[in-house]
């Protein structure tokens, strides 16, 4: 019997075997959401009504007021209404009512900029700042090996559709929908019956109750066997042992499910097949959050590499390694500026990072720490985060068979 590929991992706990994931799974296929951009615009009117109100709070203050909103609200080409309106300062309330309406007209700017957002984006802009897995759909990832999913969900369309995304607020990209997604999951999942596969749906934009209350219904639709069984691997308390992989092959139950906040949202008593991830695991991002290059990521790792555990009898988390880089944003400004494509985009950082680098951190990091959850990367194709993967199985099953436990449970 083969397990993830491999007849020596069946025998395995789940959390005794290393897995090979991407970062921002389902970040391809983007768009820059102008929907969001543009009803964010549309929403200060309400800042036009106030504004009208302050008008005839009192007549000292009118004037100071009107003509710095007046200059803060309209662009340099319409400054001369500004002196108009003070000229004019000691009008009747009618004239603030005229200012509510004046700021308003001004909002038609953010329709305009709806009609057009989508052209007046560069073409570069999506795959250098957004897109993690370019061209790669997660049946792609799924063939090629990739067994632990990262998903970031969206609310669009007034909060009623999920939707893969990147980014938060208007800064965000948009994707396909969720169920395209976990049509894709589970489609592979049926047509190969030897395959543990993890999903985390980690980070998210919009009310969190409702993108809770979508994924576990989600999860529900697509991960039950016409029978009731679930196809997700439950577990009753956090105590429970792991189940190796052979169990969870054997159970159909092959799925095992993460959520970050995601997960307190969901009321009481919670699905035993949803898993806390930060209870169990330490992101690599966690520690690596500032770095930009390649240089500031690789000192981070070794950094914390040589710190190893604590000796104090704490729980020791899953670790991580987390190949996630990020853009400066000083380049990313002067660049779109002048209309440039920046120096560094997402995917030749990740070409940088994923192979020599990778091997390295592999190498040096796994004997300091008891456990390495998963290896995870962006543009996952370049480098060699199936070859890390795969080293670090080889040390697993070494140890398991010498009689080391690994981790607890």
């Amino acid at each position: 019997m083969l397990c993830n590929g491999r007849a020596d991992l069946c025998d395995l706990r789940y959390n005794q075997v290393t897995y090979p994931g991407t970062h921002n799974s389902a970040s391809y296929s983007l768009k820059y959401d102008c929907e969001l951009s543009t009803q964010t615009c549309l929403e200060t009117k309400t800042v036009c009504q106030a504004q009208a109100q302050n008008c005839t709070m009192g007549w000292e203050t009118r004037c100071s007021k009107m003509s710095n909103t007046c200059l803060d609200r309209l662009p340099d080409w319409m400054h001369w209404l500004c002196g108009a309106f003070t000229s004019t300062c000691e009008a009747t309330e009618q004239f603030c009512l005229g200012w509510e309406d004046i700021c308003t007209s001004s909002l038609e700017v953010c329709t305009l900029w709806g009609s057009a957002c989508l052209g007046v984006i560069p073409d570069w802009a999506i795959t250098c700042l957004w897109e993690n897995q370019p061209d790669h759909t997660i049946t792609q990832q799924l063939a090629a090996g990739i067994r632990f999913l990262d998903l970031g969900t969206c609310l669009t369309n007034n909060n009623t559709q999920a939707v893969m995304c990147h980014g938060n607020g208007i800064t965000r990209a948009i994707g396909v929908p969720l169920d395209d997604v976990l049509t894709q999951i589970a489609t592979f999942y049926n047509a190969n019956p030897n395959e543990v596969i993890t999903v985390e749906f980690n980070e998210y934009d919009g009310d969190v109750n409702l993108i809770s209350q979508t994924i576990v219904q989600k999860v529900l639709q697509y991960f039950t066997l016409p029978s009731g069984q679930l196809m997700m691997y439950p577990r009753t308390s956090t105590t429970q042992t792991w189940p190796t992989l052979r169990q969870m092959i054997t159970a159909n139950q092959r799925l095992m499910i993460f959520m970050g906040d995601t997960y307190y949202p969901i009321p009481d008593p919670k699905p035993t097949w949803a898993n806390q991830k930060d209870m169990w695991k330490q992101d690599g991002f966690a520690y690596t959050n500032q770095d930009s290059q390649p240089v500031q990521l690789n000192q981070s790792y070794y950094d914390w590499c040589n710190q190893g555990p604590p000796t104090d009898g704490s729980f020791i988390k899953w670790q991580q390694i987390d190949i996630n880089m990020a853009i400066l944003e000083d380049d990313i400004v002067a660049s779109v500026k002048k209309g440039q494509v920046p120096e560094l985009c997402i995917g030749p950082l990740a070409i940088q990072t994923n192979s020599a680098m990778l091997d390295a951190l592999g190498s040096y990091c796994y004997t300091r720490w008891p456990y390495w959850f998963r290896v995870r990367v962006n543009d996952y194709w370049e480098g060699d985060v199936f070859k890390v993967a795969n080293q670090f199985n080889d040390l697993n099953v070494a140890r398991v068979k010498a009689g080391d436990p690994i981790t607890p449970f």
